[in-house]
């Protein structure tokens, strides 16, 4: 017999919040002041990872003396102008999921490759802050994704099993992840197709968040449960 979700774990960047084409541009802008001119290849590699690992390997690879953690520093002040200047909007549907995750009962959780203070920044001008306080951020963790310890962590702190979770997710590390922890994982497209999602593993995919629990194995789960 089909048992509901109890758990909406989310991604942040790029799936709740459409950040990501503002972290690019922020990247991007700070780069260029150290010379560095990446490729789309590389950009668009680092969706779904984290800014520490993005900076580590590139000061590596041009053999460049800086710590990753000031490159960070100047990066996310550059993100905070943007933020600041353009506003941060929602992906399609994200109201309409919390909604509808908190009148079925559904614990949600973000679970994202952000450290904690740039997931905080992004959820408050979004102004999300106050409806997703549950959050796993790159400091809780020593694997990230695609390693499946975030996810982990997630449930390990809401004490529910992988058969009970709900993941979503817009990149290929993150459906890796979610698959590896033993989730259900719905691949939400962006600058990442859905192809490359389904690929990846995701088990479906949508075109808006609000049918996210609308989905045929979601569906049945409520009518089971329900009796």
């Amino acid at each position: 017999m089909f048992q509901p979700y109890a758990a909406l774990l989310l991604d942040l960047d790029g799936t709740v919040v459409d950040s990501e084409p503002k972290h690019i541009q922020a990247h991007r802008r700070f780069l260029a002041t150290q010379g560095i001119t990446p490729s789309d290849e590389l950009i668009f590699g680092n969706i779904g990872k984290s800014d520490r690992h993005f900076y580590s390997t590139l000061i590596q690879h041009h053999g460049i003396q800086a710590e990753p953690e000031h490159w960070m520093a100047k990066k996310t002040e550059l993100l905070k102008d943007l933020y600041r200047i353009d506003g941060l909007a929602l992906r399609p549907g994200a109201l309409e999921l919390l909604d509808n995750a908190y009148a079925q009962g559904i614990c949600t959780a973000i679970v994202t490759s952000s450290e904690r203070r740039l997931c905080a920044l992004s959820l408050e001008a979004a102004g999300l802050a106050h409806r997703l306080p549950i959050r796993v951020c790159h400091e809780d963790t020593v694997g990230h994704k695609p390693d499946p310890a975030p996810y982990l962590l997630a449930m390990r702190r809401l004490s529910v099993p992988a058969s009970r979770c709900l993941v979503v997710e817009d990149s290929i590390s993150g459906v890796t992840a979610g698959k590896a922890a033993g989730c259900t994982v719905v691949g939400f497209p962006g600058l990442v197709p859905e192809k490359e999602l389904i690929a990846a593993g995701a088990d479906h995919c949508v075109a808006s968040l609000a049918s996210v629990l609308s989905l045929p194995s979601t569906t049945a789960r409520l009518r089971a449960a329900n009796g």
